[in-house]
C-alpha cells in the first residue's frame, strides 16, 4: 500500500495533537534522526520501511525546527560507525534511505551500539566538548582561525532502531551525565519489535532519565500507515509532553 502524504496537514494534525496535550506553543529546536543500520534491520532499509517512517517525522521537522530539516546520523557498533549524513527535507525526503543510507554509510550491517551516536549529537548541537579550539604555533603559520564554541541548542533526537544493543553501561553513563549537565536535548526511542524484539534496557533507561523516553512498536509496517493523529498521538508521551512545556 503506497503511503500518501499531505505535510502541511500532517503538521496541522501535530499542531492539534500538541494543543490537545497542553503545548499550546510547540518551541523551536533542532530535530535529529539517530537511524539503526546494523544488519537485522536491513529489510526495513531496503523494502522502504523506514523510509516511510522517516516521512511521517518530516512534520515534526516543520513543526519544530527553525529550518524545517531533520538531521540525520546512521550508527551500529563503535564511533566510527557513526555518520552524520545530512538533512531530510520536504524536498528530498522521497527515497532519501535508498539513495543516501543503504550500503553507501559506515557501519552498514554491522552491531548495534547506542552511546557513540547518542554522544554525536550532544556534540552536533553544543552539549558535549564544545571548548572551541584554538590553533597552536603551527596552526597560526598556516592561517588557521580559532573555532569558537557552538551555543547549545536545545534538541530532540528520535533513534529508530530493532534491536538490543551491546554497550548498555556507556549508554547509561553518556545520559547520566548529560541530565547532570542539564543539557535540554530529549532522546525518543521507537524500538521497532517486528521480530519480537523486546527492548528491557530501554525502558530502564526510560524510567531512569528524564530526558529518554520509549515508543515500541510491534508492527512497523502497520505503523508507518497509522492516521496522523494516532501516530502524533503514540509519540508524544507524557514524559515528553512535560519536557516540551519547559
Amino acid at each position: 500500500m503506497a503511503l500518501q502524504l499531505n505535510l502541511e496537514k500532517s503538521k496541522a494534525s501535530l499542531q492539534m495533537c500538541l494543543q490537545k496535550a497542553g503545548v499550546s506553543q510547540p518551541p523551536v529546536m533542532d530535530m535529529g534522526v539517530l537511524l539503526d543500520v546494523s544488519g537485522s534491520f536491513e529489510d526495513e532499509h531496503r523494502d522502504g520501511t523506514t523510509n516511510k517512517l522517516l516521512s511521517r517525522l518530516v512534520p515534526w521537522g516543520l513543526t519544530f525546527d527553525p529550518d524545517g530539516k531533520l538531521d540525520l546520523t546512521t550508527f551500529s557498533n563503535g564511533p566510527a560507525h557513526v555518520q552524520r549524513v545530512g538533512s531530510v527535507t520536504v524536498q528530498n525526503y522521497t527515497d532519501f534511505v535508498r539513495r543516501e543510507v543503504i550500503g553507501q554509510v559506515r557501519g552498514w550491517n554491522g552491531g548495534t551500539d547506542y552511546s557513540y551516536g547518542i554522544e554525536d549529537f550532544l556534540r552536533l548541537f553544543g552539549w558535549l566538548d564544545n571548548q572551541g579550539k584554538t590553533p597552536g604555533f603551527l596552526g597560526k603559520l598556516f592561517g588557521e582561525k580559532p573555532v569558537a564554541p557552538v551555543a547549545p541548542r536545545r534538541s530532540l533526537v528520535t533513534v529508530i532502531t530493532d534491536g538490543e544493543n551491546n554497550d548498555t553501561d556507556r549508554t547509561r553513563e553518556v545520559l547520566r551525565r548529560s541530565q547532570a549537565r542539564h543539557d535540554e536535548v530529549y532522546f525518543l526511542f521507537i524500538g521497532v519489535s517486528n521480530q519480537g524484539t523486546s527492548f528491557p534496557f530501554l525502558e530502564e533507561i526510560g524510567d531512569e532519565f528524564d530526558n529518554t523516553g520509549l515508543v515500541v512498536v510491534p508492527e512497523i509496517r502497520q505503523f508507518v500507515q497509522l492516521g496522523d493523529d494516532e501516530l502524533n498521538e503514540m509519540l508524544l508521551l507524557d514524559e515528553l509532553v512535560t519536557w516540551l512545556k519547559r
